[in-house]
């Protein structure tokens, strides 16, 4: 799982590069005569960006070395454990039965909670789909329209966050649109395509 995050991190911030030098070249508020620049919130979004993914990556890393620090301790704490006797042997083995069969319930359990909080391969890589979606709208854009493309975007970001329910769904489609044709049409003054 560890791997999972910090491949997912490091290509975060390697598209944040990326994406950070054309941006740089980007008019600035000097520039244009907006009080707001079009630099600003794509460089805002990728400052964010960088940030957000090296604090997953050191959170991350910072989780796998506790991992490893307590497997150890617990390696240790294993040998240093003394050996049973023969009668005692036969007592472990009804324990480690039992014990056997209470992880095998608890197994269960946690398998039948992970199952209910993510069912199925969309939701175990909702964060690659999520990047697709982003990838999508993107290139839908020109193509289609911003008011089409935006409210198709916004609804298969809610469903693939959770959202099921119509209204939340409605709710945050039409907030979505409204916002974001408020900032940039209005408040900045830039055109939609």
């Amino acid at each position: 799982m560890h791997t999972k995050f910090t491949v997912f991190a490091v290509l975060l911030l390697v598209l944040a590069a990326v994406t950070l030098v054309p941006t740089l070249d980007f008019p600035s508020s000097e520039d244009v005569s907006t009080l707001i620049g079009p630099r600003l919130w794509p460089l805002s979004l990728l400052l964010l960006l960088i940030v957000l993914s090296a604090t997953l990556l050191v959170t991350t890393r910072m989780s796998q070395a506790k991992e490893r620090a307590s497997d150890a301790e617990a390696k240790a704490s294993m040998e240093k454990a003394p050996a049973t006797e023969p009668g005692q042997q036969a007592d472990a083995g009804q324990d480690s039965a039992t014990d056997s069969a209470t992880d095998n319930v608890t197994d269960s359990t946690t398998e039948a909670a992970d199952v209910a909080l993510a069912p199925g391969f969309l939701a175990a890589n909702r964060h690659w789909w999520l990047m697709g979606t982003t990838v999508a709208y993107t290139l839908l854009m020109p193509a289609i329209g911003f008011l089409l493309a935006t409210v198709i975007f916004t609804l298969a970001c809610t469903l693939l966050l959770g959202a099921r329910h119509w209204a939340a769904l409605l709710a945050t489609v039409v907030i979505a649109v409204a916002l974001i044709q408020g900032v940039f049409s209005t408040l900045l003054g830039i055109p939609l395509p």
